[in-house]
């Protein structure tokens, strides 16, 4: 999947308010463009004013935040993979399902940071209920979604965050580029699913059956995949 690595337009505004120590007009402005995530991939905030920032669900992998004041700052469901933020300030951070995976926290104080429910989950009760009505309606719209969107835009699949689908038949179900995290899973089964690129970070997936699933790609940080059935699986 092709990702853009830095969108200039929201670093512009990042920067205003970083230098005016505000973040009125960006909270404000984000609020609307929530289900969209930011891209400021391998960007470089050091020692920027990121305090009582709304940065959730940015999209961060090795973006250069060392010094950087993010106290009470949202930076949860963030994907902060190999991102430098040693020494930051990280007082009241609130990381709730933020993705740390290799990043380097030197000198930071996460230990002051906050893992608390921000409520922003990007989930579709519309969406919800169209796939458990079933892979045979769901798949042909679902497709016919993911066809219409470029290559870059992709990551904004089925919005289905935290919902319970646990015990359902989705065999064969194709959910590729869906938001999972923190979704119930348990007992589902994906058998030949399609869950490439799928965001199932934090998804209870406990006794899932994903025989034949293709996994390739998927965001599998903090998943709960105890005694799933995984038999020619790709990964």
């Amino acid at each position: 999947m092709r990702k853009p690595r830095f969108d200039a337009g929201q670093y512009s505004l990042l920067q205003e308010c970083s230098k005016a120590k505000d973040f009125t007009r960006w909270n404000a402005w984000y609020t609307v463009h929530l289900k969209e995530t930011m891209y400021l991939r391998s960007s470089d905030a050091y020692g920027a004013h990121l305090e009582g920032g709304d940065l959730a669900y940015w999209f961060l992998e090795g973006a250069n935040l060392r010094f950087a004041n993010l106290k009470n700052a949202d930076l949860s469901y963030s994907y902060l993979k190999s991102a430098d933020i040693s020494y930051a300030n990280l007082a009241g951070t609130n990381l709730w399902r933020a993705y740390l995976s290799k990043a380097v926290l030197d000198g930071a104080n996460p230990d002051a940071a906050v893992y608390d429910g921000a409520g922003k989950i990007k989930c579709d009760p519309v969406q919800v209920t169209r796939l458990k009505e079933g892979v045979s309606s769901w798949n042909p719209w679902y497709e016919n979604e993911i066809s219409n969107k470029p290559d870059d835009t992709r990551v904004y699949g089925a919005y289905l965050e935290e919902a319970s689908f646990m015990g359902l038949d989705l065999s064969g179900v194709n959910l590729s580029y869906a938001h999972l995290e923190g979704a119930d899973l348990r007992h589902v089964n994906f058998s030949d699913a399609d869950l490439t690129h799928a965001h199932l970070e934090g998804a209870d997936m406990w006794k899932a059956d994903l025989s034949g699933a293709d996994l390739r790609f998927a965001e599998l940080g903090g998943a709960n995949m105890a005694g799933a059935k995984k038999v020619n699986t790709l990964f």
